[in-house]
Formats: structure tokens, sequence, C-alpha cells
């Protein structure tokens, strides 16, 4: 609650004092979701047994993500050791913060185990918020703690809400559609991945491209904003293309959605990563 309005709070002074990523919805040109993403390779030889931890909160956990891509990874001929640390609505600097518990166990973690790759996801609207307050230096923490461990950082770019976003602030209504909070999301990811030279999963892209080309897909649960078993499958398939520099088409593990909807989510995936 103390870190909720702590974020409140630094939220509202550089909104004042001018500092603040927060823009009206007409200065949020839209990216062209369409456009080839030049994404960092994975280093090689990739190791078919890698050991991946996942730092992040409900985008994750909601459908269990990490055991999703543990599962899609063995249908691939993958054996990943896939561990997670996650809790509602927690953000990169929590993880960033050793007093904290979760921040605590991360560090013991990066400090005491071995990994291939660290998965980095930061809370939904943040990103769109204060990235540069709150996102990057937290970001840049962990990365320093995660090249330490010898492994590769891997931003995990998450989906803009069903609907975008609305919120008051200050009697002042900031709103943007679906393609301009995703826009916001995207530039703040790549921004700082290839700051970090790190991995990217655009999982955010995917979704906006599955849900022009499949609108019959639903992607998000009932409340707009998390995912479904749909989105959490194409997360995963987007994240295993990443990770392995492997297409996830044909793979037979399909988290019991129908055959058709699999294929469809793996292409997506696919032609996001590798194309």
């Amino acid at each position: 609650m103390k870190k909720t309005l702590c974020m409140l709070l630094i939220l509202l002074i550089t909104v004042l004092t001018g500092c603040s990523a927060v823009a009206p919805s007409s200065e949020i040109e839209v990216m062209d979701f369409n456009k080839h993403l030049t994404l960092k390779k994975p280093n090689q030889p990739i190791n078919q047994a890698p050991a991946v931890l996942f730092l992040g909160n409900s985008f994750i956990f909601v459908n269990d993500m990490p055991a999703m891509f543990e599962q899609l990874s063995n249908s691939g001929g993958f054996s990943p050791e896939v561990y997670e640390l996650s809790d509602g609505g927690y953000k990169l600097e929590n993880f960033a913060d050793e007093s904290d518990e979760l921040g605590f166990e991360a560090y013991q973690a990066l400090k005491e185990y071995e990994w291939d790759y660290v998965v980095l996801q930061e809370q939904s609207r943040l990103p769109t918020l204060m990235a540069e307050e709150m996102m990057y230096p937290a970001a840049r923490t962990l990365d320093a703690l995660i090249k330490e461990a010898n492994a590769q950082t891997t931003f995990l770019m998450t989906w803009a809400y069903k609907e975008g976003d609305d919120f008051d602030l200050l009697g002042k209504k900031y709103k943007s559609t679906r393609d301009q909070m995703q826009t916001q999301l995207a530039d703040s990811y790549i921004k700082i991945s290839d700051e970090l030279d790190a991995l990217l999963a655009p999982a955010g892209i995917a979704f906006i491209k599955c849900a022009n080309k499949y609108p019959d897909i639903e992607l998000w649960d009932e409340d707009l904003q998390h995912p479904s078993q749909a989105g959490t499958y194409l997360s995963a398939c987007v994240l295993y293309a990443t990770l392995y520099d492997q297409s996830p088409v044909g793979l037979k593990f399909t988290a019991e959605l129908d055959a058709q909807t699999a294929a469809s989510l793996q292409q997506v995936a696919q032609d996001v990563v590798l194309a």
C-alpha cells in the first residue's frame, strides 16, 4: 500500500513538473505494428536445457505462463528448468529492491544460482507513464545482476488493455486507444532492451497483430486486461521463438486450445519474432 501511494505521489510530481511520459491521446502517434523488428538473437549455441527465471506479476501468473512455456518447450525438444517469482501488481523496482520480500528472493536467486535467461515483466501500465523515472532505473539494476550471473536479460513486452487506457489525474482525463497504449508500451520496452543489449519478446505487438488478423480469437480475459488462455499461449509462443530462435509452428502442445487456434497463434509468434 505504501509503495502504491509513493508511486502515485511521484506520478503527481512528475506530471506537475512536466517530466512525465503521460501524453494526451492526440500526441501519441501509433506505430506500424507490421514493421519488421530487429531483435537481438540469443547466445549461440542454444542450451537444450536452459535455466529460466521469471520476474513479474499477474500478467504472467494468470494461466501460469511459465509452466505453459515449459510445456511448449518440451514439445519442441527442449528441457528448460523454469522458476518464477511473481506477485500481483509487482513492478521491476520491487525486484530491484533487496529489502523487498520478493526482491530479496530475486537477489538470492541471481547470486546463488546459474541462469541462462531472466525474463523481466513490468507492471502493465507503468511503461506508459513512468518508464524513465521507475522502469528504466530498476531494469538497469536488475540487468547488472543478471549479467553478473552470466545470464541474458529478456524483456517480456506486455500487451495493451483490450479497450485502451482511461484514467483521471488531477482532474484531467487521460485516454488512449489500444493501439496508442501498445505504442507507448512498445516504445518503452524497445528503448530499454536496446540500451541494455537485452533480448526482447514482443508479446504485446503479437497481441495487436493477432487481434487484427484473427478477431475471433479472444486474447483478453473478462477484465479486459489480463490474458485469456489464448493470450497466455501466444505470449509463450513469442517467448519460445525469442529464446530458442526457432519457430513454434507445428508444436503439438496446444494448452487445450483447439488445433486451428493454436496453429494461428504459433504463426503470429513466428511472424513477429522471426520474420
